[in-house]
């Protein structure tokens, strides 16, 4: 089944385009002006709006269509994994893309703001259920030319419901991609920057910073974004709000920036508020400025957790870029002094997402070398940490998930985060790497490889172990152990000597892991996998029977 939905453009869309590009002026405090990685142009940002403007007029005579596909429709956009690297897609996203985990039915959903992807489409959602082997097309919005610069994707253990918000011109709409209720927010159509969050009842809240008069405000649905009410003034000098709801109860952390002299050097005021009745929140205690102003802070956001609470920021400009983190522990009443997380010499760590999860939160960040030449997995890394409940304020010792170079573009596809939240904890990096002259869209589950504690000994020589369980249907896991810090690759191959899949190809230090295989995409019968790592090599028999 093909359900259709329609929204028209006028008004909508057209005029608040044209809106921003006579006030292109008032985004100048958005962006500082840099001619390397980690910030975004501002003659970047003055042609996307160019742009944004343009193509609307262009479209003034369509209309937005989203089309929800019931079965969804299997999508093949692969050319090949490598190691834990899966590709989603072979082209590289127009913006940031967003991904969110649905525990009803253990299904990960992606937006991908791209144009490449389908034909006549400028947004795509895909799914997987089995960890990104295999994805299908749940829904697309047309027409192919919208431009697209910001999609949150937001759901919630236990939700019936998965929801798109973009913003298209200035106008935000929300999309149910189950249901397909698409729905413009209407109160205000001169939105130059939103979050979304939902809460334990299915509520829906929205704050948006609007671009006629620098005003921060939110408002709450309880009807899945038919109808918005509620509305909270913040204030009416604040930029780039972001909204995180509590992983336990229904407390909404809230953080913008103020005043907007110079947005990027000005302080961060911090706020709490919690849910009263579905698609109301009251205020809870009163407005902090945690970080105060007077240095340069292109990114900040803040989550909680139970009595926990975190804000991440970075600092500093290219070649001294530092991501920093204040820990709460009273809910985000107070914040204790930063500290630096994953700061490397000659190395800038930005572009960071961050999530609670079961006991804590979890951290993904980029790490660049600022090479010269083309990036390398050593020169461009994407790494994972995280904190626990029980000690907030220490993150222990980054693990870096990608297998391919990540890669910085103007586009500022920041990774995404996405938290299973189910009883295994498991967790996922959405993110851009670079395949020779290509640049494509990646997925890794932090669970495919995982760090055994190995305290008390190390390993006194290689090994590889056999698979368990063997036979397996689709799922098996496979030891080994490196006595040094080693160069490891494991790959797989059919009964003919054909390579099917690699399921490490990365630089280990010395201890003992445990990879899983995930053979969804492969037929029953016998297979064979195979360790490479220094002057080592060892292959044993697998079985898979489906």
């Amino acid at each position: 089944m093909i359900n259709s939905n329609f929204v028209n453009l006028y008004g909508g869309v057209v005029y608040p385009a044209f809106f921003y590009a006579l006030n292109l002026y008032k985004i100048r405090y958005y962006m500082i002006s840099k001619n390397s990685k980690g910030e975004i142009f501002m003659r970047n940002i003055f042609v996307g709006f160019l742009m944004i403007f343009l193509f609307q007029f262009a479209l003034i005579a369509q209309e937005i269509s989203t089309t929800v596909y019931d079965p969804p429709v299997p999508y093949n956009g692969q050319v090949s994994d490598w190691g834990t690297d899966i590709i989603v897609s072979n082209t590289e996203p127009l913006s940031r893309p967003s991904g969110v985990f649905r525990t009803t039915n253990n299904t990960v959903y992606v937006a991908i703001p791209d144009t490449n992807i389908q034909a006549g489409r400028s947004l795509v959602i895909l799914s997987t259920t089995n960890n990104g082997a295999n994805w299908s097309t749940i829904g697309t919005l047309s027409p192919g030319g919208t431009i697209i610069p910001k999609v949150k994707m937001v759901c919630r253990t236990g939700s019936d419901s998965v929801y798109c918000f973009m913003l298209i011109g200035s106008t935000v709409y929300s999309w149910n991609v189950i249901t397909n209720n698409f729905n413009s927010f209407t109160t205000y159509t001169n939105v130059r920057d939103f979050d979304a969050v939902m809460s334990s009842t299915n509520s829906l809240y929205l704050i948006v910073d609007l671009n006629a008069n620098n005003d921060v405000r939110f408002f709450g649905s309880a009807n899945g974004g038919i109808a918005w009410g509620g509305a909270v003034f913040l204030t009416s000098s604040g930029a780039r709000p972001t909204m995180y709801m509590s992983g336990l109860g229904d407390t909404a952390l809230i953080n913008y920036m103020t005043p907007l002299a110079d947005t990027l050097t000005s302080q961060i005021r911090n706020v709490r508020y919690r849910e009263s009745v579905p698609g109301t929140l009251v205020v809870v205690g009163t407005f902090t400025t945690p970080i105060a102003p007077g240095i340069a802070k292109d990114q900040f956001m803040g989550v909680r957790n139970g009595s926990n609470a975190w804000i991440f920021y970075t600092t500093g400009t290219t070649g001294s870029i530092d991501l920093n983190c204040m820990t709460s522990i009273d809910g985000g009443t107070t914040y204790g002094a930063p500290v630096t997380i994953g700061s490397l010499p000659g190395r800038d760590e930005y572009w960071f997402d961050a999530k609670h999860y079961g006991s804590g939160v979890d951290l993904i960040y980029y790490s660049d070398s600022l090479q010269g030449g083309a990036p390398t997995t050593s020169s461009d890394k994407l790494f994972n940490t995280f904190a626990s409940n029980s000690t907030p304020g220490t993150f222990v010792t980054p693990t870096q998930v990608n297998d391919r170079p990540m890669v910085w573009s103007a586009r500022g596809y920041i990774p995404v985060l996405i938290e299973y939240n189910n009883a295994g904890s498991d967790a996922a990096a959405l993110w851009v790497g670079i395949d020779g002259a290509n640049k494509r869209l990646y997925f890794d589950r932090f669970g495919a490889v995982v760090g055994v504690n190995n305290e008390n000994s190390i390993p006194e020589k290689f090994t590889l172990g056999q698979n368990y369980p063997n036979p397996f249907n689709p799922n098996t896991k496979i030891d080994f152990s490196i006595p040094k810090n080693s160069l490891v690759t494991i790959k797989v191959y059919d009964v003919l000597g054909k390579e099917v899949a690699i399921l490490v190809n990365k630089d280990f230090v010395v201890g003992s892991y445990t990879v899983d295989f995930n053979a969804s995409s492969l037929t029953s019968g016998v297979y064979f996998y195979t360790i490479s790592a220094g002057d080592f090599t060892e292959t044993r028999k697998l079985v898979l029977v489906k």
